[in-house]
């Protein structure tokens, strides 16, 4: 009677041979169900327009989906949110959710899931021209979707398929999975699948150099687009019949094409159909030996090609912050589920320790006193052991899950390293893209020295921009190494600040600019005089860069709690709302007073070089009248602390 209660409490099964039934799964609340389930939609509907509200959906879902243990809305939750990074360039973080998603899904055996994460997959691989691979899942999606009659998704892997055999020269496989898509797609009236079927052939036989059927299947395409009113639709197809036009011999008609294709691309402010539309104007006007137009589309080509290049730096920089809020989100609520779990450990073993000490002195009762002292020290034994084996339990189990964590938090660390140094090298690659279209045309004899000659003062404005970038970021490389020091001394700043000025003297004099540098001469600070320069130097260049002709800049210095140096512009000023995005580091392009350019890279580098040296800088500014950016800094002996010590000595 007592083992049998004391297994009732633990809630084990008593009986000779008796056999545990398997475990329950968890039935969630339908109406909860459905909640998650919304979130997760609402999330897929508004990624494309606004990722950070789409992201906080998500969070909001997969937190309700990991506290109730409902795990059909966590697999549905990694597999959106994979598609947003993958639509961002973030190929590895979204494999990785897509594989999770799978795993979820074999285990619930949502056969419907596998295969959606199957065919995210295979495009992810597509993507990363991992064809093989590509093509393997696809397949099997396929297979999953015809299983379970899901037509629509089984013409949507067929034209993506097709597209993974063409890129491998199987043709006529790819033309098989086509025309079935297309027979498939009027059958069910399903509009989208019978675009891309079209447009894809199109893709196929211009490929296979048959430009008649090329452009019969393309127009199907071009047609379908116009009923919808799809502009980016229409900048494509018009774009690839301008290339069937033009191999056609048929120059002017291309001409025409490409002229649409770029007009649909503006209206969505598509950039990257934009860029091609006018690469293809450039060649065509080349091929009919027009050479004014081929300088006018290849300046408008340099032009948004810059644009691009800047719209994606802010826009992976925006993300990067995301993903860091992102990350602080769920390590919060991590850690607020480990405690609570802890908590409820700790809750769960003090009520079995109290209620198998109270089946112990029944057991007492019931065998007498002869057995009292046997009872007791088996009882303390168990609850000693049960304990121990708890806690080691609990401890490994954390152990695991930390070490796991910690990986996924350094890989999603280098990823952001990655991506800013990806954002920086677009800077650095411009200049070298502008001189190699520049250098093309003079090279091909297209225009005389005086058309280029403008070009190439523009030109060496940006190679300088770039030295400046580059200086900037091996500056800020040095300082983030692991043992590197800054090397710290006394510095006279007159005579610093003195040699920052000489070296902008030819940014000066372009823009009639006067420098007065009133620092006290007898002033010392204590830091590294090459990382001063640095700092010095990129604020100097800014105020230069946003002061008009004929202006301005003032470098005064005051010695009260340490050192200020502040250099006060006569420049533009800064709105109160660029003021706020550069306290939160919140990096965007601005544009000088001679349209020259910043990164938004050299303030960060001033504040985290300072930081390390124990100063800092703020910022004032009012619009229409200038800024002022003040450095502060640990002083050396002031002067007047100078002398003090002189007439001590000589005492």
């Amino acid at each position: 009677m007592v083992l049998a209660l004391v297994c009732l409490i633990l809630g084990k099964p008593f009986a000779s041979g008796a056999v545990s039934g398997p475990d329950k799964i968890k039935v969630i609340d339908p109406a909860l169900a459905a909640k998650i389930d919304s979130l997760n939609e609402e999330a897929f509907e508004v990624k494309r327009q606004d990722v950070s509200a789409a992201l906080g959906l998500l969070h909001k879902a997969l937190t309700l989906s990991l506290q109730h243990q409902y795990r059909k809305g966590e697999a549905i939750n990694y597999l959106y949110e994979g598609g947003i990074y993958q639509q961002k360039g973030y190929a590895k973080r979204a494999l990785y959710l897509f594989f999770q998603s799978v795993e979820i899904s074999k285990q619930l055996k949502d056969t419907f899931n596998i295969a959606r994460a199957n065919h995210q997959i295979a495009n992810a691989y597509r993507d990363a021209d991992r064809l093989p691979e590509a093509e393997v899942l696809y397949k099997e999606a396929l297979g999953q979707f015809l299983a379970l009659k899901q037509g629509k998704d089984v013409i949507n892997i067929k034209n993506n398929l097709a597209l993974v055999l063409l890129d491998r020269g199987r043709y006529s496989e790819a033309e098989k999975y086509l025309q079935e898509a297309l027979a498939e797609s009027k059958g069910s009236r399903y509009t989208y699948g019978l675009k891309k079927a079209y447009f894809h052939l199109g893709l196929l036989y211009k490929a296979t150099g048959e430009l008649a059927k090329a452009r019969n299947y393309m127009g199907h395409a071009l047609v379908m687009d116009q009923e919808k009113h799809d502009s980016y639709g229409l900048s494509l197809a018009t774009g690839h019949l301008a290339v069937i036009a033009s191999e056609e011999g048929k120059n002017a008609e291309a001409e025409n094409l490409a002229l649409a294709s770029l007009r649909y691309a503006r209206e969505i402010k598509a950039a990257q159909l934009e860029i091609e539309a006018l690469e293809r104007l450039a060649s065509i006007n080349q091929a009919r030996n027009h050479l004014q137009h081929v300088i006018a589309w290849q300046d408008s080509l340099v032009r948004k090609q810059a644009e691009l290049y800047e719209t994606e730096r802010t826009e992976a920089i925006n993300m990067l912050d995301l993903l860091k809020e992102k990350q602080e989100k769920q390590a919060a609520f991590e850690k607020q589920t480990l405690l609570a779990a802890q908590k409820a450990e700790v809750t769960h073993l003090i009520l079995q320790v109290s209620l198998v000490a109270s089946v112990v002195l029944l057991a007492i009762a019931y065998f007498w006193y002869r057995n009292f002292k046997r009872a007791r020290s088996i009882g303390k034994e168990l609850a000693v052991k049960n304990q121990v084996i708890q806690k080691s339990s609990v401890a490994l189990d954390q152990l695991n899950k930390a070490i796991s964590k910690q990986n996924l938090r350094l890989e999603q660390a280098n990823e952001l390293k990655n991506k800013l140094f990806s954002i920086l090298s677009h800077d650095l690659r411009k200049p070298l893209n502008n001189t190699k279209g520049l250098l093309h045309i003079i090279n091909s004899g297209m225009v005389t020295q005086e058309q280029y000659a403008p070009k190439l003062e523009e030109l060496e404005k940006q190679y300088v921009r770039s030295s400046d970038l580059l200086e900037n970021l091996l500056v800020w490389i040095k300082s983030q190494l692991e043992g590197a020091q800054v090397q710290v001394r006394e510095v006279a700043l007159s005579s610093l600040l003195q040699d920052v000025v000489i070296d902008h003297e030819e940014a000066l004099a372009a823009k009639s600019v006067v420098v007065r540098n009133q620092v006290q001469e007898d002033l010392s600070v204590l830091g590294d005089p090459e990382m001063l320069k640095v700092v010095f130097r990129n604020l100097l260049s800014n105020a230069v860069k946003f002061t008009k002709q004929g202006g301005e800049v003032t470098i005064t210095s005051k010695a009260v709690d340490g050192v200020t140096i502040a250099i006060k512009d006569q420049g533009v000023g800064i709105s109160e709302e660029n003021l706020q995005k550069i306290k939160q580091k919140m990096y965007f392009t601005t544009v000088g007073t001679a349209r020259e350019t910043g990164s938004g890279f050299g303030l960060m580098i001033c504040d985290d070089l300072l930081r390390q040296s124990g100063g800092g800088l703020s910022i004032s500014s009012t619009l229409g009248k200038g800024s002022v950016f003040a450095v502060n800094l640990p002083a050396s002996l002031l002067p007047q602390e100078k002398g003090v010590q002189q007439s001590m000595s000589l005492m």
